[in-house]
């Protein structure tokens, strides 16, 4: 699974513009032990941050992500390598006490979070439970890269660029998509005339409308023909 994400989206968490999530409705919090539950609920604090947040998140605190998508960046670099979306879970390494990736994590659209002490996550569920844990995430992360690269090298500029609406589109439970093709061509990691392209191609199609820093969905059946549907969720 990209990053450090533990889940995938779960039904119970409302889509943006209805009820607000809670901390309750989180897959993850919900398959925790009672005690664990309680001690998370006393001492983690729910949160919202901005898509365009200069500050990447720290490393003191595990992120239950309830609404909105983070994405994350390797040091100097605009090119998004894994998100973490709505039902995941950021921070299980911090838990840990290690440093983990050196990438940044920041919101890619607005994100409600819940954030717990790292140190407070380790001593209600115990060291050894969080080992076996982190140790699967990085065989998940390391297939999720495999199956990146290989998309990257082998599929056109729009199959990817459809690929990664859908995963915004359905990682943040359908928030806006605040995304100019500036932004998506750095988060691919390619040309801006490429983007363009790609864009009008998948207008054409009847898929998504881009406006003014905003990209629309109107069609997520016919967005997802024109995926290359690698990694597909959906």
């Amino acid at each position: 699974m990209p990053a450090d994400s533990a889940a995938t989206p779960s039904p119970s968490i409302p889509l943006n513009g209805r009820a607000r999530a809670h901390i309750g409705d989180h897959p993850v919090y919900r398959a925790l032990p009672p005690d664990t539950r309680r001690r998370l609920l006393a001492e983690g604090t729910e949160i919202e941050l901005r898509s365009d947040a200069p500050q990447p998140l720290d490393r003191d605190h595990l992120w239950f992500v309830l609404s909105g998508v983070l994405g994350a960046f390797p040091a100097d670099s605009e090119v998004c390598v894994a998100q973490v979306v709505s039902g995941a879970v950021y921070g299980w390494e911090h838990a840990l006490g290690f440093s983990g990736s050196a990438a940044q994590v920041r919101p890619v659209l607005d994100v409600r979070v819940f954030r717990v002490p790292a140190t407070a996550a380790r001593e209600a569920l115990g060291y050894d439970w969080l080992a076996r844990f982190v140790a699967l995430q990085a065989v998940q992360r390391l297939t999720f890269l495999e199956q990146e690269a290989a998309c990257n090298a082998s599929h056109r500029v729009s199959e990817r660029l459809a690929k990664w609406l859908l995963r915004l589109h359905l990682g943040g439970n359908g928030a806006p998509l605040r995304l100019n093709q500036a932004q998506l061509a750095a988060m691919l990691g390619v040309q801006r005339t490429s983007i363009n392209a790609a864009a009008r191609s998948l207008q054409a199609m009847g898929g998504v409308r881009f406006t003014r820093g905003k990209a629309s969905i109107l069609d997520v059946p016919k967005l997802t023909a024109g995926s290359c549907r690698c990694g597909a969720t959906h």
